[in-house]
Order: structure tokens, then C-alpha cells, then sequence
């Protein structure tokens, strides 16, 4: 564990939002993205001279690192579904600024985004730090150009992209500078950065406060629109749009969810599954406001 400064602006001026909420066990569960441990967290700062919210005293990079490559994550493989209905939409809001061409996904887990690019005439790539998750990405979609790495290997593939994604992926590193930094390296001129990232600025973030359920210990760094937008300029980029994020998923995975995060909520969703729905598996689209979608035009770096 590691204090460390503000990662935008090097600042070590904060100030203490959330104290520590840790439990005595601490492995590489905690860092699958379906995990439930909601509600425990390292210690969440805000930077006086940026308004950067991030985690510190935390784990150092090398630390994730190996946590992540160690990830195999059953619940996210049985989810597929639901993700793949996520990923369409994703697609589709993709495809209003660029329509097709070389596409790399960043953290691209078990490969269902660039399997669902790749219908739409995409030439796919992707990396992602968990070798179980590599070899899914080949067994479940046959998807080769598809390797082991972080975002500071970007540069293994050795030619440029038209279009970077990272889904749900910035506020789990350690750096997310030097990662938005390395996915413009790798656009081609005029090339789109499309992600998804917590917004810790939102009304429904800011009514639950410390009770907000993505205070986790996977998630490193909270952004709110004003530094996503700070990150995205200093670096070149122009921003086209940010959007609320809709994640879509089965009524079972939201129960596994609400378990832990709200017991109330929990057997109300039981009562409706069983009597409205017969216990059938249904699929919802979950949209409280503190998920953004953000798509970026790279133009020239500034840093």
C-alpha cells in the first residue's frame, strides 16, 4: 500500500472524502468487475487544486497488475447475454462517428464487444491483463488478434487504429494519464476514443454518498464530467459527447447484485421475478446516472 499524489495535475494538497472500508481478506476476487464486495474501498481522496477523486493510501501498479492477470470471472462468462445487448448498443452509438476500420479494444475481457464489431465489418484487435480471459476471447469467438497486456503495451501491435475502446475499464488503473496518453499514440489522425467510466459527480452518487455501491476496491480512480474533460483536453483530444451509460443485464445478475447492496430492493425484484415474471430470466437496462459514455476525437497533443 502507497500514499500517492493527484494523478492529473501531481498535487498531493487533498482532502479525506471516505475513510477506509476494508475486510481482512484481500485477493484477486476483488478485482473481477462482477465481484459484490460493494462498500469496501481503500480511503477515497479529492484533490484541492483539481477535483480529482481517487483511492490513496492503495495497492502500487505492479500489484493490480499481477491481480488482474490472475482474474477469471464465471459470473461476467454467464452474463454474456446481457453484455452482448450492452455491447450493441455501444456499437450503435460507435457507428455515428466512425463507420468502420481497425479497432482495438482496451481491457476487452472475454472479447463480446469486438465479437460484436466484428459482425459489423470491423478488423478487431484486443488486449487485456487476465489470460483466462484471453483464452476465452479464442474459445468463445475465435477471436486470434487478441493478446495479453495492459495499456502500456499498446504499442505490441505496431500499426495504428481508427477507433480505441475502453469499456468500464479507466477507473480501475493506475495510471489512467498515461493509459489515455497511450491510446492516442495509437489512433490515426482523426481516430475516435470511445469509453465508459463511473461518474462519481452524479446526483445519484451524491445522494448515497458513502453508500454508493461502486465504492469498491477494484476502482481506483472516481471521475466526474469536469476531470474526464480536463484529462481529455490536456492530452489532445476533442470531446464529441459524454452520455449516461446503460449497462444491460439479467434479472439474476441484478439479484446476485442487490444481495449485498440493498436487501429491501433485493426481495422487492424476487416478488416481481416470481409473480409478474414466473421466475423467468429477464433482461433489464440499468441506468441510475453515475455511468458515462464518453467518445473523443483525437487532434493533437498537448502533453
Amino acid at each position: 500500500m502507497k500514499e500517492v499524489s493527484c494523478n492529473y495535475c501531481g498535487s498531493s494538497d487533498y482532502k479525506v472524502i471516505y475513510g477506509e472500508k476494508l475486510s481482512a481478506v484481500d485477493d484477486s476476487w476483488d478485482f473481477t468487475c462482477t465481484n459484490d464486495h460493494h462498500g469496501e474501498h481503500y480511503r477515497v481522496v479529492k484533490c484541492n487544486l483539481c477535483g480529482l477523486f481517487y483511492s490513496s493510501p492503495r495497492p502500487d501498479g505492479k500489484n493490480l497488475e499481477v491481480n488482474y492477470n490472475l482474474v477469471e470471472d464465471s459470473n461476467y462468462k454467464s452474463e454474456i447475454e446481457g453484455r452482448k445487448k450492452t455491447f450493441q448498443r455501444n456499437l450503435k452509438n460507435v457507428l455515428r462517428f466512425k463507420i468502420k476500420g481497425d479497432l482495438l479494444d482496451v481491457g476487452c475481457a472475454l472479447g463480446v464487444f469486438l465479437a460484436e464489431a466484428q459482425k459489423k465489418e470491423w478488423s478487431v484487435s484486443g488486449i487485456e491483463p487476465s489470460e483466462w480471459c484471453v483464452n476465452q476471447c479464442r474459445e468463445l469467438f475465435d477471436l486470434q488478434d487478441v493478446v495479453v497486456g495492459t495499456y502500456r503495451n499498446l504499442s505490441c501491435f505496431g500499426r495504428k487504429f481508427d477507433l480505441v475502446t475502453m469499456w468500464d475499464v479507466l477507473e480501475h488503473l493506475d495510471d489512467p494519464l498515461v493509459a489515455l496518453k497511450n491510446c492516442a499514440d495509437v489512433l490515426n489522425e482523426d481516430g475516435i476514443l470511445a469509453f465508459s467510466t463511473v461518474n462519481i459527480g452524479s446526483i445519484y452518487a451524491k445522494i448515497l454518498g458513502k453508500r454508493w455501491p461502486w465504492l469498491m476496491k477494484m476502482h481506483i480512480y472516481y471521475f466526474d464530467k469536469k476531470t474526464i474533460r480536463q484529462y481529455l483536453k490536456k492530452i489532445g483530444f476533442e470531446i464529441l459527447e459524454i452520455r449516461q451509460y446503460k449497462h444491460t443485464i439479467s434479472a439474476d445478475y441484478l439479484l446476485y447484485k442487490l444481495k449485498r447492496i440493498n436487501k429491501i430492493l433485493y426481495y422487492t425484484v424476487v416478488f416481481i421475478k416470481r409473480i409478474i415474471f414466473l421466475d423467468r430470466n429477464i433482461y433489464l437496462t440499468v441506468c441510475m446516472g453515475d455511468f458515462m459514455e464518453v467518445y473523443a476525437r483525437r487532434i493533437e497533443r498537448t502533453i
